[in-house]
């Protein structure tokens, strides 16, 4: 009788082959390169939505298939969390009787249209815009593809996720330049709605895209810092990442973004240090011959010390304040001019604040849909804050959310804040004693997060699903630093 082969046990993923380290690297390329070029827009009419959307479902479900489930232990809770969102918008597309769908806030005013049209028995759901819900809805499936495609990338190569960030910006950088040489209706910007005249890059909004380069900035000063005290010593790398923040804030200062300006500044001055720093462990020759010229040059080197000292700590201060006055004083449309001298539409976001606000006062329980808010402000706007544009985002998600998504999805934001801020103390707690060059990779991602928290109170960068990913790359990045995971090398 012939024998027969035993199979191989199965190691958690759907599929016995489970994908190689390289193939898990380039599927994070194709992926980054997919979103990068159709996910740079929030609204729900762009028309690479369904190909975006087809693709990381696809992606999705092959990261399943081929990839072990041992990678997605530690990203179970924002899976969980993510999942318990999409089934609170799912709640809110259930149709209720008109009964109780009336007597939630608002939606008196549509009851008594349905009775005088004689539809009065109709049933409708929570949300005021189920469309618009049900877009909501399946964003979620990038940012959970990017979840897995992620984690799916080997633990000791994380640092690879920090390069996709970087690389990310890089590219939309140069798409800048190229928007700046063919003009304003050129070809390179791929939304039709956008800010016409500014340098958006792969993105339809100036300030996603001045988010981004702020990101980059910190990703090259983690990368900088990282290369610098690695034994295996690349010398162009430092140089071109050091080169891409300074050029990154350039092209903030041209955008157009007064949050890009401000914060964009601050991670070009946090970086700086934190290169400066890691000089400090910069491995040393072991054994080195040293002469007594070498020791002399030594000993009257403390001498000079202190001035050099003081100009490199200057260096990054001087720079930003002389690339802002240049700016400032050249007389062309720029973020410095629009930060001193205003647009006019920060004058109307504060003045309707207050109506946003009681918007959020009115819909905290159960919310009026995800993606409803544009319809649900055009009810209670004020006359006087009548124009020709609408507001399509209340520009600050901490208040849209209540107003969209009502307490399960403030109670959903906790959790996830939770969960966030306990990784960021655990991962700091664990690094090495004496501080090495692990700490600073956990400032680095808290400094990355606070970007994205700090924008969200003037803007809604996590509804543009590019942003969205690499909120996901970030999350995947802390599951590997927190103590659980007991991961904590750097480099692959």
């Amino acid at each position: 009788m012939k024998p027969t082969r035993s199979m191989k046990p199965v190691s958690g993923s759907l599929l016995q082959n489970d994908l190689s380290p390289a193939t898990r690297l380039v599927a994070l390329a194709l992926f980054v390169f997919a979103v990068a070029l159709t996910g740079g827009g929030s609204r729900s009419d762009i028309a690479s939505l369904p190909l975006l959307r087809g693709f990381a479902a696809l992606t999705f479900f092959a990261m399943l298939a081929f990839v072990p489930a041992a990678a997605w232990r530690g990203i179970r809770f924002p899976l969980i969390l993510l999942g318990l969102l999409a089934a609170w918008m799912f709640v809110q597309l259930i149709p209720l009787s008109p009964a109780i769908w009336s007597a939630l806030p608002l939606r008196d005013r549509v009851f008594a249209i349905d009775e005088l049209l004689g539809t009065g028995d109709r049933w409708r759901p929570i949300s005021m815009t189920p469309t618009q819900t049900v877009n909501s809805l399946l964003a979620l499936i990038v940012p959970a593809a990017a979840l897995l495609v992620a984690a799916a990338v080997p633990a000791g190569q994380r640092i690879r996720l920090w390069w996709a960030i970087w690389a990310f910006g890089v590219a939309s950088a140069v798409f800048c330049l190229f928007q700046f040489v063919a003009g304003p209706r050129s070809l390179f910007y791929l939304y039709r709605i956008t800010n016409e005249g500014s340098l958006v890059g792969l993105f339809a909004n100036r300030n996603h895209n001045a988010l981004l380069l702020s990101l980059s900035i910190l990703s090259a000063g983690w990368l900088a810092a990282n290369e610098i005290a690695s034994r295996t010593k690349r010398p162009l790398i430092v140089p071109m990442l050091i080169g891409s923040m300074v050029f990154f804030l350039l092209l903030i200062l041209i955008i157009g973004s007064r949050f890009g300006l401000v914060f964009g500044s601050a991670s070009l001055l946090f970086s700086y240090l934190l290169v400066r720093w890691s000089y400090r462990f910069e491995p040393k020759p072991i054994n080195q011959a040293r002469g007594r010229a070498h020791r002399r040059a030594s000993a009257a080197a403390p001498a000079a010390r202190p001035a050099r000292r003081i100009l490199l700590n200057l260096l990054p201060f001087l720079l930003v304040a002389g690339l802002v006055a240049v700016f400032y004083f050249s007389g062309r449309d720029n973020t410095v001019g629009r930060l001193v001298d205003g647009d006019g539409a920060e004058e109307i976001r504060i003045a309707a604040l207050g109506t946003v606000a009681s918007l959020a006062k009115g819909q905290w329980l159960l919310g009026s849909g995800f993606g409803s808010f544009a319809s649900v402000y055009q009810i209670v706007e004020p006359d006087a804050l009548l124009r020709q544009d609408y507001f399509n985002q209340a520009h600050n998600d901490w208040l849209q959310l209540p107003i969209e998504g009502g307490l399960p999805a403030v109670l959903i934001f906790l959790a996830g804040a939770s969960w966030i801020v306990s990784g960021l103390v655990g991962a700091l707690r664990q690094r090495s004693r004496p501080l090495g060059v692990e700490f600073v990779e956990p400032i680095v991602l808290a400094g990355a997060f606070a970007l994205i928290i700090l924008n969200s109170i003037v803007d809604y960068p996590l509804r543009t699903q590019s942003l969205a990913m690499i909120a996901a790359f970030l999350l995947v990045i802390l599951a590997r630093l927190r103590p659980a995971t007991g991961d904590s090398a750097p480099r692959g």
